[in-house]
């Protein structure tokens, strides 16, 4: 099993609260995935992006793909990567804008000047049915899903987050409404309270949206939708993703979602996704900080390791929708300018926006400058 010395540098399953299957990895068996988390643990940036452009630098990164690059991983294994190019056709357009029409508040859109005229999907042989699409969401798309997170996703009383048990979280939960040394209560006499600077920091790692999965039984406490624990899901997520996505090559109606809050170092140990009746694909969305992603289909083999930047996209469908993946390590300061320097107090519509919410805008640049903000949506039902 990963002791906590093995995975000191960022948040232990129990921690991070994701585990949704027994993952367990006896010290018996073979570990695939153990060399790896040690590998990255004190790897510096500048070291990482020299090995995704030379993955034969060291043995353990020997299935190291940058989907950007994909041509190293290719010369390593010639005959398990595929590539194929599509354009971005209106309808895809279509759902782009429609997403940021549903959203609460919205960006001014520039017409999407910034989205590529074509996009691409990796697939592999190693891995059936996972399918990446590196920079699949334009820069708009991606600051839209930030502001989303914050103002529409949070809030809510409804969607629980890991602070909850812990402490009296104000609700709605606005995460920058209040100056940053303002105290946060705790539940227990034996925890110390905490303040909201803490808990835009670190403290916060995850948030649920739809079904509320139940982290200490690790299923969901119910499956009857429209209910206390299965509320409606986002309306602007699910017109992002429901239907046949001209962007994901996917079919899935959202109807539970974990979004997970990484800070630099973190990490996500080996798990499967298991709980939902449905075996529909699972989209993974990630903005922000760079990370290095794994995915096999066994434990006990080394897995595909994957560099994951802000706007890609990544589908576990097929034989790898219950994979075993996790996250290697997080990097700081590797969000992309376009989310870091971006200016979120003039760029969206004010209107009916609490003032407190409004003047908070201003911290979320700096906030998504070292963090990853992922998006694991899946179908619950069949």
């Amino acid at each position: 099993m990963l002791s906590n010395e093995d995975i000191s540098v960022g948040y232990t399953q129990q921690d991070y609260g994701v585990t949704e299957s027994d993952t367990s990895i006896s010290s018996t068996s073979a570990n695939g995935f153990k060399p790896l988390f040690k590998l990255y643990r004190h790897m510096p940036y500048e070291e990482f992006d020299e090995l995704c452009f030379d993955p034969e630098l060291k043995p353990e990164s020997n299935t190291l793909l940058d989907p950007l690059f994909p041509e190293n991983y290719k010369q390593l294994h010639p005959n398990d990567i595929s590539i194929a190019t599509y354009p971005f056709s209106t309808d895809g357009l279509s759902l782009l804008s429609g997403f940021i029409e549903a959203s609460h508040s919205q960006i001014a859109m520039g017409s999407f000047s910034q989205c590529p005229a074509t996009f691409e999907e990796i697939t592999l042989k190693s891995v059936p049915g996972l399918r990446i699409y590196p920079g699949a969401l334009p820069p708009d798309t991606q600051r839209q899903l930030l502001l989303n997170v914050i103002e529409e996703y949070l809030p809510p009383e409804l969607h629980l987050t890991n602070l909850d048990p812990t402490y009296h979280i104000p609700k709605p939960f606005n995460l920058f409404a209040h100056p940053p040394d303002t105290a946060v209560l705790a539940r227990s006499e034996n925890t110390s309270p905490t303040t909201f600077k803490a808990l835009q920091n670190k403290k916060l790692r995850w948030l649920t949206l739809g079904g509320q999965y139940d982290w200490t039984t690790k299923r969901y406490p119910t499956f009857e939708p429209n209910t206390k624990d299965f509320p409606k899901f986002p309306k602007s997520l699910w017109a992002f993703l429901s239907g046949e996505s001209q962007i994901f090559k996917t079919s899935i109606n959202p109807e539970a979602s974990i979004i997970n809050f990484y800070s630099d170092g973190d990490i996500l140990s080996p798990h499967q996704d298991v709980a939902e009746k449905s075996s529909a694909d699972l989209a993974s969305i990630s903005i922000g900080c760079e990370a290095v992603f794994f995915c096999g289909l066994s434990k006990d083999k080394m897995p595909l390791q994957i560099r994951v930047r802000s706007g890609d996209v990544i589908v576990m469908g097929g034989d790898s929708r219950f994979a075993w993946h996790g996250i290697g390590k997080v990097w700081q300061s590797t969000t992309p300018d376009y989310l870091a320097e971006f200016d979120y107090t003039a760029n969206f519509d004010q209107t009916d926006i609490d003032p407190q919410i409004a003047a908070g805008r201003q911290h979320y640049a700096d906030w998504i400058l070292n963090k990853r903000i992922n998006l694991n949506i899946r179908q619950m039902l069949d």
